[in-house]
């Protein structure tokens, strides 16, 4: 039996982001992966309790440059590799980056 409950593909990479969970001030950590449904950060050694609220601010390349995008997000899971986070409000312009990112590290003809 999987355990995955994704509806999308997940892909591990790199990305510098900001967090901010549940208004205690802004810090550093890189993505390990990320879906569009969620992600997980390395938060160092920030510890971010389970549901909490987080504010989430993203490099991601678009069109060729590169960005930062504003995501929401709680905490579903916390562990020693890294904090997963679940979308709960993207904008069109973030889910499309997202969508970009994903997608274009899948092999052609994968979805």
């Amino acid at each position: 039996m999987n355990s995955e409950r994704r509806d999308t593909p997940r892909i591990p990479v790199t990305l510098e982001v900001m967090f901010n969970p549940d208004n205690a001030g802004f810090r550093r950590g890189v993505t390990l992966n990320i879906s569009l449904d969620g992600v997980l950060v390395d938060t160092g050694s920030a510890r971010i309790a389970r549901r909490s609220r987080v504010e989430l601010a993203i490099k991601i390349r678009t069109a060729g440059k590169m960005r930062i995008h504003r995501f929401h997000a709680q905490t579903v899971r916390a562990g020693p590799d890294g904090v997963g986070l679940a979308f709960d409000r993207v904008s069109t312009e973030g889910y499309s980056a997202l969508f970009d990112l994903v997608y274009a590290q899948q092999p052609h003809g994968g979805w």
